[in-house]
């Protein structure tokens, strides 16, 4: 799967908590903070992850065609993840909607949704051995009266207060550290939290790395420490005692990397299975909650086997939770059930979008169901306690093929499910010259029937999002497109300022979206490694001439240095403002000099890992690091000659 994410993120990636009063049987309800309708807490909306926003009626399939730029907020890298809506109490301003966005540029951003201007911004702690290290998305919950993000980077999950940023605590799925680089530990959280009854619930990644292997985690949202973690390579759950005071944890490492008593893994219930790392058992989806059973549903990522007692690889066939649809226990982390759809697979046809939980018609009753697409170009439902009401067995009501996949195609990212539908895009399949089309789609959410698919549209690695009537897709084009979700006509396009992957929010009739693609470790001389450095935008939408909303729209391009207008005609004008001023980009301070933010830390990294990068008074130096220093080429390990990476024979 190396080769695949890697070609995947020159492209676009994304991955990638409600309330405590969600909806008991999980249903596609968003359900904001009680009293507010201007609020998208947490990935997908609600822990449902349905992407679908049903009381949100200021943008309709008559005035989509109307939506215009209101804001853009320019980060120092790529912005992959959902934009989080919370209305929040600042001080001296009150209720306010905040947004909550992270950014590549090593960030998590609270920006006003009014106008985009910036709140507070907090620093991630380092981590060079993740390839996408703030992928995932935030969640805003309320704990113990005060409103609380969640958020992960690299491989820590942290807590901040959402109202002034100030952490207060993180945990570690890993050993914490921040030099190991992209030959020691990958372990990174791209899953979005999921907040329910005081624990947050999220997966871990080791991308394909071969002395790891991911896992699933409950965490203490008060006290930041673990709770259970599902070990999918092995299906156990373990579980510290009371008392414990677990911040670091993974399937893995031994207990002195993981500062944790010699005797734990022996004395802990569950915890004594077998720690040697696969390359399996990652978690790239997030989770989905049924509070009223009590069950967590997620989706496991690639796992290659081989018959090679010398390789990491496990034999075949895969371990039983990899590349599946699974069930946990919210109180235990015990497995309830599983199913997936193959047992072996070298091809990289895996999971990671999130599973959407929804109800559909068996038989003349209503069944509560969890839905998953995936890389092998089918969306899958199954019934949520697992057993097929026909059948008698664990296998799907329906599954229905869009496109024949591949390892960067079919339905990577999350679909979208509302009033009866499924709307979800594809990628492109597995070559860039024959990308599989259509590339936009609706399913009867009950049959599985194909009710539509546009030719016109374009492959995406972004998740759907949906409204009554209209329907967000973003792609590989630099735009959202807008479509009508009952006949998938393309009603709007959004442009936004690079590959749309981070998913179209939309709250109180208002747009949402980053923009950027990308990937991180490996060699810096990489694509995917330089696209994600590149800076990009959070921009908000909203419909022409509403309360709010110029008629034209605004001309802000995001830009500090400059001053936005429209000239005599009407047309956008941005002029440069004086060399000299104080100017931002991101949490980074500058002056301008020709338009242009320069930044007041001298930016000396030559992405060269063989290289020494030093700031002195007349510029940038580049001295060689000592011949044989290890470093990466590509994903494989290399060498360095003469301030050059070169791959060991």
């Amino acid at each position: 799967m190396l080769r695949a994410r890697a070609l995947v993120a020159t492209l676009a990636l994304s991955v990638v908590s409600a309330c405590s009063d969600a909806t008991l049987d999980g249903t596609t309800e968003a359900t904001p903070r009680p009293g507010s309708t201007s609020e998208w807490r947490t990935y997908g909306g609600s822990l449902a992850r349905a992407f679908f926003q049903p009381g949100d009626t200021g943008i309709t399939r008559e005035n989509a065609s109307r939506l215009v730029p209101l804001w853009r907020f320019t980060t120092g890298a790529v912005v992959t993840a959902s934009p989080i809506v919370a209305e929040v109490d600042l001080p001296g301003e009150g209720a306010t909607q905040v947004v909550y966005v992270p950014s590549w540029d090593g960030h998590l951003y609270a920006l006003r949704g009014a106008d985009g201007s910036l709140v507070w911004s907090y620093e991630f702690k380092p981590h060079p051995g993740g390839s996408y290290p703030q992928a995932g998305s935030a969640s805003v919950d309320e704990i113990d009266g005060r409103a609380t993000v969640f958020i992960a980077s690299g491989m820590t999950l942290y807590s901040l207060d959402a109202v002034t940023g100030d952490p207060r605590w993180e945990f570690d799925a890993g050993t914490g550290c921040t030099e190991c680089d992209f030959l020691t530990e990958r372990n990174e959280v791209i899953s979005s939290p999921g907040v329910f009854e005081g624990v947050v619930y999220f997966g871990m990644d080791v991308n394909d790395f071969g002395d790891g292997k991911g896992g699933f985690y409950a965490v203490d949202a008060r006290e930041g420490t673990l709770v259970w973690y599902f070990d999918v390579t092995t299906g156990s759950s373990c579980r510290p005692d009371p008392g414990d005071d677990i911040r670091r944890f993974d399937g893995y490492h031994d207990a002195d990397e993981l500062g944790l008593p010699d005797d734990f893994f022996a004395t802990r219930s569950g915890c004594d299975h077998a720690r040697h790392g696969n390359r399996c058992g990652s978690v790239w989806s997030s989770g989905a909650i049924d509070p009223r059973r009590r069950l967590v549903f997620t989706a496991s990522s690639n796992c290659d086997t081989d018959d090679d007692p010398e390789t990491r690889e496990p034999p075949p066939p895969m371990p039983p939770y990899d590349e599946a649809i699974f069930a946990l226990d919210l109180d235990t982390g015990e497995p309830a059930w599983v199913w997936r759809p193959r047992e072996i697979d070298n091809d990289d046809l895996a999971f990671g979008g999130v599973p959407n939980l929804f109800e559909i018609d068996v038989d003349g009753r209503t069944r509560d169901v969890v839905g998953v697409g995936g890389k092998d170009g089918l969306y899958y439902v199954l019934d949520r306690d697992g057993v097929n009401e026909i059948t008698g067995r664990i296998d799907p009501y329906w599954q229905t093929r869009l496109v024949p996949g591949g390892d960067i195609g079919g339905i990577i990212a999350s679909a979208a499910v509302g009033d009866g539908r499924i709307w979800a895009s594809t990628a492109i399949g597995t070559d860039l010259a024959a990308m599989q089309t259509p590339a936009a789609w609706s399913l009867d959410a009950t049959t599985g029937e194909i009710l539509w698919g546009n030719e016109d549209a374009v492959p995406s690695f972004a998740p759907t999002s949906a409204i009554p009537g209209v329907v967000f897709m973003g792609s590989i084009a630099g735009s959202v497109f807008v479509y009508d979700a009952d006949t998938g006509e393309i009603l709007n396009r959004l442009t936004v300022g690079g590959p749309a992957s981070s998913p179209a929010v939309v709250v109180d009739g208002r747009v949402f979206v980053g923009a950027g693609t990308g990937a991180r470790g490996g060699s810096p001389a990489a694509i995917a490694f330089q696209t994600s450095l590149l800076p990009s935008p959070v921009s908000a939408f909203c419909v022409a001439g509403t309360r709010g909303c110029p008629e034209q729209g605004s001309c802000d391009d995001g830009n500090t240095c400059t001053t936005d207008g429209r000239d005599t005609g009407g047309a956008c004008v941005n002029d440069r403002i004086a060399d000299g001023t104080a100017c931002t980009l991101g949490a980074f301070s500058g002056t301008c000099a020709a338009g242009v933010c320069l930044l007041e830390q001298l930016l000396c990294d030559d992405q060269n890992q063989c290289t020494e990068d030093t700031a002195t008074q007349s510029g940038c130096r580049f001295e060689p690091v000592p011949d044989d220093t290890p470093c990466v080429v590509r994903d494989d390990a290399g060498s360095c000659r003469d301030g050059v990476c070169v791959p060991v024979a």
